[in-house]
């Protein structure tokens, strides 16, 4: 998992321009006793816009970017650096 965290969290600062984030561990609910179905996750939100009206009257938040082409622009953002653990990143693009 370290090793995800060590790409990922690099390749959205670079891609999104160092924006505020939540790092969310969703597990088990403490106060169940059967957990063998739970699949914990980890759930970062990077703050990328103001809340307005529909997000404090509904809670829920409008993500204006597809899904797609998030995950293009993070594949596409190389991570460059030594062994030592170099977060410096490379945008790649055809466009």
């Amino acid at each position: 998992m370290s090793r995800i965290l060590k790409s990922g969290l690099p390749r959205i600062d670079q891609v999104l321009d160092h924006p505020p984030y939540n790092l969310v561990i969703h597990t088990s609910p403490i106060t169940e006793t059967l957990n063998d179905f739970y699949h914990w996750h980890i759930e970062i939100m990077p703050k990328l816009s103001k809340v307005a009206g529909f997000e404090w009257g509904t809670g829920f938040y409008i993500n204006p970017v597809p899904p797609e082409e998030s995950a293009r622009l993070l594949r596409e953002a190389m991570v460059l650096g030594s062994a030592e653990g170099s977060s410096k990143i490379e945008i790649q693009s055809d466009v």
